[in-house]
């Protein structure tokens, strides 16, 4: 089970989510766009040189395909996570970014929205690496770090349809890592929000990184 921890925003934090050995870090270098857990440049720095023994993923909120190239080349990640796939970059934009950022592999959010999820996972899974399966806020529609989860039969007929591996978030966290891997075998599962400190949302809480490491792995 592929463990990946997203909301790093502190050198302090990189070394210690880094000792608990997850297989992906997620960080948010800053575009530009309004989002709480994006840091600068010379924070990115010190928390990437923490990050040993894990995969470094990047995550874009553009959909600027220069923006995009700038946000790979300054961060140099295994991974580029591109969040505005659907509706925004496209199917095209994603399989021309794919190409030029080789051999990163890309990785596409797909808003779990109801029965549409499977057709976007289905267009966008032959021009990616990994899907990220991932909660559209009930009320906004904003799509990740909602702290809300979703109807995980939806992310199951993903991961049943689609031949990339998937991760699933949306709402995970110690308490409920089992039961989602149980109801949507994934490939593997995402946590921010819920791996955050009670009062500061930009630092990850020890406790919680440290359970929710354990208990994905025992319940693969």
């Amino acid at each position: 089970m592929i463990v990946q921890l997203y909301g790093v925003t502190t050198a302090e934090d990189a070394a210690m989510v880094a000792g608990f050995s997850p297989d992906h870090v997620g960080v948010v270098l800053d575009e530009g766009i309004d989002t709480w857990d994006s840091v600068d440049g010379p924070t990115m720095r010190a928390i990437v040189a923490e990050l040993t023994g894990c995969r470094l993923v990047s995550l874009s909120l553009s959909t600027d395909r220069d923006r995009v190239l700038r946000t790979v080349e300054q961060v140099q990640p295994q991974i580029l996570h591109v969040a505005r796939a659907v509706g925004g970059l496209g199917v095209d934009g994603v399989a021309e970014l794919r190409t030029a950022i080789a051999p990163v592999e890309i990785m596409v959010t797909i808003p779990v929205r109801g029965r549409g999820v499977l057709d976007d996972a289905l267009a966008f899974a032959p021009v990616s690496d990994w899907l990220l399966l991932d909660t559209a806020h009930s009320e906004t529609g904003v799509v990740g770090a909602s702290g809300q989860v979703h109807d995980w039969s939806w992310s199951r007929g993903v991961v049943e349809a689609v031949d990339v591996p998937v991760i699933l978030a949306g709402g995970l966290g110690p308490d409920n890592v089992a039961a989602a891997i149980d109801a949507v075998r994934p490939a593997g599962v995402d946590s921010e929000t819920h791996t955050g400190r009670d009062g500061d949302r930009r630092r990850r809480d020890p406790d919680k990184v440290r359970r929710f490491v354990e208990r994905a792995r025992t319940s693969a």
